[in-house]
């Protein structure tokens, strides 16, 4: 027993009077080198346009700004930028909002992403929706890979849906009042020009 209680007092007593009688030196030099802007730059960067939140299985790991990343349950919540993340049920989910953007996920395994004054919604589990550049993209149901860019907006329903939106597109289900929501369907709507 007196050896255990020894180290005991060895491995916790010697920093605890080091750091009362001042015998433990060191340092680390935490600024940056004179040719070196690049860490500084990205570090204000953040703090002055609006910061950057990452949650992680309920916990907030980082909160700087005016970003918000909220996780319930064992999912990821990364917002940069003046932009919310939220991933609010269910596990294995990764949300991602940068610049200005709100992404949110309802389920169970999906991946969302809002970029630069998008927003990007999934309900449901494996979904895959990407909304950037003014764009908004929603999916309810499971299986669904829906990307919407360039000031498009994609609403759908359904399951093993593949849905694109470019250049302004526009799709919103159902297709037509009288219909349900429509499975394995593959569609992109883009109706800019290409010279």
């Amino acid at each position: 027993m007196k050896p255990l209680w020894a180290a005991v007092v060895v491995c916790v007593g010697a920093p605890a009077l080091s750091l009362i009688i001042g015998t433990a030196t060191g340092s680390a030099d935490t600024g940056r080198a004179p040719h070196d802007t690049r860490a500084t730059t990205r570090t204000t960067d953040q703090k002055t346009t609006g910061g950057i939140a990452i949650s992680v299985a309920g916990i907030p790991l980082i909160h700087t700004g005016s970003s918000v990343a909220t996780t319930l349950g064992l999912n990821v919540a990364i917002a940069v930028n003046n932009s919310q993340a939220g991933a609010l049920s269910g596990v294995g989910n990764v949300v991602i909002a940068t610049n200005n953007s709100v992404a949110g996920s309802f389920g169970n395994f999906n991946r969302v992403k809002a970029d630069n004054h998008s927003t990007a919604d999934a309900l449901g589990n494996l979904n895959r929706v990407r909304a950037t550049n003014g764009s908004t993209a929603a999916a309810i149901g499971n299986g669904n890979h829906v990307t919407a860019d360039g000031g498009s907006t994609l609403s759908i329903s359904g399951n093993s849906n593949r849905i694109t939106a470019r250049c302004g597109g526009s799709l919103e289900d159902p297709i037509d009042s009288s219909s349900d929501a429509q499975n394995n369907r593959i569609i992109t709507v883009a109706p800019c020009t290409t010279s």
